[in-house]
């Protein structure tokens, strides 16, 4: 039997095999408070989509987001089993988000957005992919949607990737579930002014150690002679150089950024409300690059009648970005530090000979992505006698997004332009119809239902506009593409609880989607889950030390036919007589998930220890032409998770909680498909997801020519074998919450483990073959250096060689802030802070960052790092206050 977990993991393995509930970026639980009929109808404005709250009845405590600036899903890898990978280091950056390892096959696997209980966002897509090498990267349509939600709007962020959780949301549950709830004010508050504002700076983390211009000189003349070839400079040459020109210096920058956010929020006995105006501003580490982002929400809640509630949410943005070429960032590495960057009158040295010059490509090519988002609610609910409560939901969602791509010649070509227009529109409506019941009989039987039916419509339209330049003419071409999706869904929830100890949970989801071809349109999805309150057993009740325990386990099944455009495609690249090319296939994959789990609250729960296990297997279909299904092989993943929340210091002036939670986990492919999507990854039979395939280096031979294992008179190349994933085995999230009278601390680490990255600068910096300026050629084999891991000068390295492989072990301080209140008077107060995000990475990794997914959310290709924008350290000071 195949060996899922490391051995490194032994400490989970010691725990009981359970699961989780759903993980909040808020404070843990506060305790079982009331059912939901024990709540006045006003006050049960928990969203449909958080039924698992309603039935067991918990009350969420809820702050804002620790950190202003981190991207909101880089936050969720506080929660044990999230990984969260930008795409790049560029202002706006998508990011992938994998909840317990990957579940998909398809090539824009995201977890599905659900906000005030809408699933939004799902034209998360990419436009195309560029391939360099054999080595795929993104090029982005858009900017990350969250941009659409300032941190300071959001009131809690909840992560769902449990059995039965997922299975409510049925076809659009595979990847699992980010649900986000916006802010409202409170029920007879005054009129609260918020304003939270921060400035900074950014520079990059680290760069690359590259060769001056007379080290370079040096190798290219001994890997010429090497190889037979003239010598490109002469010794008069070699002797004028020096440092060279450093091209990272001349492209980078310190950056500034700054974000104000004003709110204004507040409440009477049948009202409550919030409105809320934030502008970013962020230039980028990249010359010529920035961010500027606009966003509006208003939030209102009104008792019409004692029975009759009205729920009204809006949030408009927009965000630019003007961006370089997703070559750029390799062109800088690559470029010869032998030649300047401007010519002695300061003009850009665009000297055909010189090749490309990185800071002309910065400041003459760009792309300006221009997105527009709305999303707008509209909600009644009507209690209907003493346990029934009814609800009409409808939602619409806009997005406009318009990327234009600019490439201005030079030199000879200085005649030369190049202008692309990408336009897509979104446009996506949500009706549903709800009907809750809630009723205790005898004081012991606690009965819950929740009835539902929704619709989704989504429209999207998609054109192109290229027009090509020059002394010639112009060429112009144009295409247009459009589709319709509907997604109708049918669920059904009930639940039972027997003397507050023993808890039944049941659900039941029906979805009819367009996505796929007609024997694919309707899918079952199931899900249950039996829990133990055994804290309330009386052997436990009054006990000293365990405060709670709560027992847990699930199943439930999920699929990807309710997911939209491009969220149900494999891209399968492919080399031909006729060159590179894309094979886009639908792929239908159906998960079923097993977990288990316990809840344990020691000391009056001053320490909550949740630990789980799960088991899933997501089954695989191709579908061709004409709604045919092809079966696949499956996906089966397991792990093990465990968080530990303590208070430790609890007094009139200390206070201090730590939370750590830590994931084991991987996920596998068992079929007779090979899934290949580049040069240097593929994922057979029994292998890992994202498995690096190819030939492991062993070194150079006594002539400084790489040696392969498995090299033979036969088999001169050697023989191709495993060589890790992409995928990480262990993820680790650490936060710390310290607070000393008025001053407080803030941090969040996280890190992960188990996993290989490509680095594409690598295979162009690394490779002695190739015109390399790597500092690690400076141990190149020589006669006199026969001791080392690099071959000969001009020797060349095959592209799918162990020797560009990298360990992604990493250990980051993502997030770092201490603040300090300088006044306070009853509910007004000022407080100073000062602080940064990623400041520190402890890794071996020799590239800008261990952690980006430069193809994106496709999980056959994680671990690549195609030269992305270069990750940012940022240093902040802020000011809050609230009137």
């Amino acid at each position: 039997m195949t060996r899922l977990l490391p051995l490194s993991s032994l400490l989970l393995l010691a725990l009981p095999a359970l699961a989780q509930q759903p993980d909040t970026l808020s404070p843990r639980r506060v305790g079982v408070a009331a059912t939901t009929d024990d709540l006045p109808i006003f006050q049960n404005t928990l969203s449909n989509d958080t039924l698992y709250h309603r039935v067991e009845g918990i009350l969420i405590e809820t702050i804002p987001l620790p950190s202003p600036f981190l991207p909101l899903q880089e936050q969720l890898r506080r929660v044990a089993g999230v990984q969260a990978s930008p795409y790049s280091g560029a202002p706006g950056a998508q990011v992938a988000v994998r909840l317990r390892g990957a579940a998909s096959l398809a090539r824009n696997a995201q977890p599905l957005y659900v906000v005030d209980g809408v699933p939004v966002y799902q034209n998360m897509g990419e436009s195309e992919l560029q391939t360099t090498y054999g080595v795929q990267q993104v090029q982005v349509y858009g900017l990350n949607p969250l941009l659409n939600l300032p941190n300071e709007d959001v009131e809690s962020v909840t992560v769902l990737r449990g059995a039965y959780e997922t299975a409510a949301y049925g076809a659009q549950g595979q990847n699992g579930v980010i649900s986000i709830t916006t802010k409202l004010g409170r029920l007879n508050q005054a009129p609260q002014v918020r304003y939270s504002g921060y400035g900074g700076v950014q520079q990059v983390r680290r760069r690359y150690d590259l060769l001056n211009a007379r080290q370079y000189a040096e190798f290219q003349n001994e890997a010429a002679r090497n190889t037979g070839f003239p010598e490109p400079f002469s010794p008069i040459q070699v002797a004028g150089l020096g440092e060279g020109t450093d091209w990272q210096q001349e492209v980078l920058r310190v950056a500034a950024l700054q974000e104000h956010h004003l709110s204004v929020s507040g409440g009477r006995p049948t009202t409550r409300y919030y409105v809320g105006a934030d502008h970013l501003r962020q230039n980028g580490i990249v010359e010529n690059s920035q961010l500027r982002r606009y966003a509006l929400r208003a939030n209102m809640q009104q008792q019409l009648t004692p029975r009759l509630t009205l729920d009204a949410r809006a949030g408009a943005s927009q965000s630019e970005a003007r961006l370089p070429p997703e070559s750029l960032t390799l062109n800088m590495l690559t470029a010869a530090p032998v030649f300047p960057a401007r010519l002695p009158d300061g003009e850009l040295n665009d000297n055909p000979r010189f090749g490309v010059n990185p800071l002309s490509q910065a400041l003459r090519q760009t792309r300006e992505p221009r997105q527009r988002q709305l999303l707008a609610r509209l909600e009644l609910r009507q209690q209907l006698g003493q346990h029934f409560t009814a609800s009409l939901l409808g939602h619409a969602e806009w997005n406009h997004l318009l990327r234009t791509g600019f490439n201005r010649g030079s030199g000879v070509f200085a005649d030369y332009e190049d202008r692309r227009n990408d336009l897509r529109q979104m446009r996506q409506l949500t009706y549903r119809t709800a009907l809750d019941y809630s009723r205790t009989l005898a004081g012991r039987h606690a009965l819950t239902a929740h009835l539902e039916v929704r619709h989704h419509n989504v429209q999207q339209y998609d054109s192109t506009d290229t027009r090509l330049s020059n002394n010639s003419g112009q060429s112009i071409s144009y295409s247009v593409s459009q589709f319709n999706s509907n997604l109708l869904t049918a669920t059904l929830q009930t639940g039972y609880t027997y003397a507050d100890r023993y808890e039944l949970q049941a659900s039941l989801r029906r979805d009819g989607s367009s996505a796929f071809g007609t024997d694919q349109r309707w899918q079952w999805s199931p899900g249950a889950q039996l829990t133990w309150h055994a804290g309330q057993e009386a052997f436990l009740k009054d006990n000293s030390i365990v405060s709670q325990l709560d027992v847990r386990a699930g199943v439930g099944r999920t699929s990807n036919a309710g997911y939209l455009y491009g969220q149900n495609f494999f891209a399968l690249f492919q080399t031909g007589a006729g060159g590179l090319g894309i094979q886009t296939l639908s792929i239908l994959g159906v998960t079923t998930q097993q977990d288990a789990g316990l809840s344990v609250g020691l000391w009056d729960n001053k320490l909550m220890v949740e630990a789980g296990a799960y088991q899933r297997r997501t089954a695989l279909s191709t579908i061709a032409l004409f709604g045919r299904s092809d079966e696949a092989g499956t996906l089966r993943a397991r792990g093990l998770e465990l968080s530990l929340t303590g208070t430790w210091l609890s007094g009139p002036r200390w206070r201090a909680g730590t939370t750590l939670a830590l994931a084991a986990q991987q996920s596998r492919y068992y079929g007779n498909v090979g899934w290949g999507n580049n040069n240097v990854q593929l994922t057979a039979d029994g292998e890992p997801l994202a498995t690096y395939r190819g030939l492991r280096y062993l070194g150079p031979d006594a002539t400084g020519q790489p040696r392969y294992a498995g090299s033979t008179g036969a088999s001169p190349e050697g023989t191709y074998e495993n060589l890790g994933s992409g995928l990480p085995t262990r993820l680790l999230g650490f936060t710390q919450d310290l607070r000393y009278q008025r001053l407080r601390l803030q941090l969040q680490a996280d890190g992960a483990f188990g996993h290989q990255v490509y680095s594409l600068a690598g295979r162009y910096l690394d490779d002695p073959a190739f015109y390399a300026n790597g500092r690690r050629l400076l141990d190149r084999w020589t006669p006199a250096n026969p001791n080392t891991d690099v071959p000969a000068a001009g020797a060349g390295l095959r592209s799918n060689s162990s020797y560009f492989l990298q360990s992604g072990n990493h250990v980051r301080l993502s997030s770092l802030q201490v603040s300090y209140e300088l006044w306070k008077q009853a509910a007004r107060s000022v407080s100073v802070w000062a602080g940064g995000q990623n400041l520190l990475v402890l890794t071996k990794y020799r590239g800008f960052d261990p952690s980006v997914s430069s193809a994106g959310a496709d999980a056959n290709q994680a671990g690549l790092d195609a030269s992305a924008y270069p990750t940012a350290r940022t240093l902040l000071l802020g000011v809050q206050g609230e009137f």
